[in-house]
């Protein structure tokens, strides 16, 4: 994101596009809530930070609500994509776990406070929020049910579809709870917290993938008509010159 000076500068005041200045104030806004949380952050520090009224703000956003679901969709979305650029960028199974573990934790360093709002099991947590909090967990989970149909070498839609997604959320839980634990023990870094949950969770998830590739191997197997097919058109009568 770009920083808030270089968003407004060389614009007057009362003459900053209404695009930019919503920018502004989500970028201000995310940084707000990260360092204190939904309920301690205030529209009048908000203000103060945006050089701006609160009037403007609320005909932005509407509502401290409304700005606060905005930041968590953006965040949601930028966490989705770190996650996603650091899988790809190896090719092992199990390296491309712990690569996306540790931009998930490393990201998740900066955003702990406004988190808690969306994830924790006590009082911290707002209801008012769920929505928001389903679709962050909903991506994390496609994310891992395609990397582990990939490395299985199945489609994401292939007959293990419901027992992958079943798993996939409950490793999506264990990675929001180790996340609020972390909240009460930042001194721990995010490379030795990926290190410790995956040494838990890839056993599993190795067998899972290897019982994947199984089942899929013996469901489309040399007398599949799939496969007769492929090998008729490898040795068709004038198939030749």
């Amino acid at each position: 994101m770009a920083s808030t000076n270089t968003l407004v500068k060389g614009y007057r005041p009362g003459r900053v596009p209404r695009a930019v200045r919503s920018e502004q104030l989500l970028d201000l806004a995310d940084r707000l809530f990260a360092e204190r949380g939904f309920q301690a952050a205030s529209m009048d520090e908000l203000a103060r930070r945006a050089g701006v009224s609160k009037p403007v703000i609320y005909d932005h956003f509407g509502s401290k609500e409304q700005l606060f679901t905005t930041c968590v969709r953006r965040t949601g979305e930028v966490l989705a994509d770190q996650v996603a650029t650091a899988v790809y960028k190896e090719s092992d199974p199990r390296a491309r776990l712990r690569a996306g573990s540790i931009a998930y934790f490393r990201f998740l360093g900066d955003q702990l406070q406004a988190w808690i709002v969306l994830f924790d099991d006590e009082p911290a947590r707002d209801a008012r929020f769920a929505a928001e909090a389903g679709l962050i967990r909903r991506r994390q989970a496609d994310l891992m049910i395609r990397l582990m149909a990939e490395s299985s070498g199945t489609a994401p839609d292939h007959d293990g579809r419901t027992r992958l997604e079943a798993m996939t959320l409950a490793v999506a839980g264990a990675y929001e709870s180790l996340s609020l634990w972390w909240h009460r023990h930042p001194d721990i870094p995010p490379e030795e917290l990926a290190d410790w949950l995956i040494d838990l969770i890839w056993p599993g998830l190795e067998q899972l993938i290897s019982q994947l590739a199984t089942t899929d191997a013996a469901r489309v197997g040399p007398s599949s008509p799939t496969r007769r097919s492929a090998s008729a058109q490898e040795v068709a009568p004038g198939s030749f010159d």
